[in-house]
């Protein structure tokens, strides 16, 4: 039995690091961390408590908190969370204890190919294997509302799609969102001398709430932290994706997911924005268009009309799970998958509707929930993975 894995972030090296573990053959694709070293912007901060950013290893030997001892780096488990960079650099040493070697091309198409799957690389070669773990992410997934689409890259981009931000120094920015991408790259861009103007719907900034000096024994019975925040509501949703999936039916799971942990900034970030950033609440753009290399924005606010002009316009827009944006799908293998609404349909094992093929993370939040838009989904993906390429294997 062979299987391939499509993807090296977090949950591609959480899952390696489990099938070496229980010694099933398989092969990792992709360039490690990517999306993290390409897209992230330099001097981001994980919204993630230190706690939940550990990658996972089966035995919990290379945790994040085990990365800061080794190397002598303060770790707490809440109130200081990591930078990107130390965050990349933990994952390096993750793979390199826990995984091994990463075979960096990328994965141009997969097919179909009975009894199992043909990968065809970048580099021109095509294997093939007979199980598929899809860990590619959320990239494919982009949003940006139509009405924002129609002005072009580069005036406008993504708030995954930054250039390094020191190239935005003393032009005009305006970044759509009230969510976490938007206020981060507001600040960043702010503090790398951009003139920046933040425009959301919403009438009112959403702060998480930072940590308590100490919390006595009815805060953490009341408040108990998780994995994806404080709450026993978060805790359900970090700890039992499973009864998710079992107990209520895709429209509600979907509305769910699509509805909750809404637009939110980080506790650390709130000084770095309030006051120092120029934030228009309760303003919704109508248009967006090119006009003399700047964008030209119409927004409604209290009843009015303005326009606005800008050199740079960032949609922080979110992402919408979509399996056809996954363009190395074969079409006719992306035909085959059963899908709910854009999402694909996934058993308790993860596996879609083709024998074999697995779909894990982000794409699979509309199925256990919203810890698997977190890295600390993974750690329930990865054992439920072992599970049943074991019971395949002994067939």
């Amino acid at each position: 039995m062979t299987v391939a894995i499509v993807g090296s972030g977090p949950y591609g090296l959480s899952i390696a690091a489990h099938l070496r573990a229980a010694g099933i053959p398989h092969r990792l694709f992709g360039q490690p961390m990517h999306t993290w070293v390409s897209c992230m912007p330099e001097g981001m901060v994980l919204r993630s408590e230190p706690f939940a950013c550990s990658l996972w290893d089966p035995a919990r030997k290379y945790t994040y908190n085990r990365f800061c001892a080794t190397h002598g780096i303060d770790y707490r488990p809440i109130g200081l969370p990591p930078t990107r960079e130390r965050f990349l650099d933990y994952a390096t040493w993750f793979r390199q204890h826990a995984v091994g070697d990463v075979g960096a091309d990328m994965v141009r198409a997969v097919r179909r190919r009975a009894p199992g799957f043909t990968l065809e690389l970048t580099n021109g070669t095509e294997l093939t294997t007979d199980h598929v773990i899809l860990a590619t992410g959320f990239m494919a997934f982009r949003h940006v509302p139509e009405h924002l689409a129609a002005v072009r890259t580069p005036l406008a981009v993504h708030s995954s799609c930054l250039e390094p931000v020191a190239t935005y120094a003393g032009r005009n920015v305006t970044i759509v969102g009230a969510g976490q991408s938007a206020l981060e790259s507001a600040a960043l861009l702010h503090e790398a001398g951009a003139n920046v103007r933040v425009i959301a719907r919403t009438r009112q900034l959403k702060w998480n709430l930072g940590p308590k000096p100490s919390r006595n024994l009815l805060d953490r019975v009341i408040a108990p932290y998780a994995g994806v925040g404080a709450g026993w509501k978060e805790v359900a949703v970090s700890e039992l994706p499973q009864v998710f999936r079992a107990v209520f039916p895709a429209d509600k799971r979907h509305r769910y997911v699509a509805s909750s942990f809404g637009p939110a900034g980080a506790w650390w970030l709130r000084k770095r924005v309030a006051g120092r950033v120029d934030v228009h609440l309760g303003s919704e753009i109508l248009s967006a268009r090119e006009e003399g290399g700047q964008v030209v924005l119409e927004i409604a606010h209290n009843g009015a009309t303005t326009s606005l002009r800008s050199d740079q316009l960032v949609a922080a827009t979110g992402f919408r799970v979509d399996l056809a944006r996954l363009n190395y799908l074969d079409p006719s293998l992306l035909a085959a998958i059963a899908l709910e609404g854009h999402a694909p349909r996934l058993d308790a094992r993860f596996e879609t509707s083709i024998p074999g093929l697995f779909i894990v993370g982000a794409a699979s939040a509309p199925t256990f929930g919203p810890v698997m838009r977190f890295m600390f989904g993974a750690k329930h993906v990865a054992p439920a993975l072992v599970r049943r390429l074991r019971k395949l294997a002994r067939r």
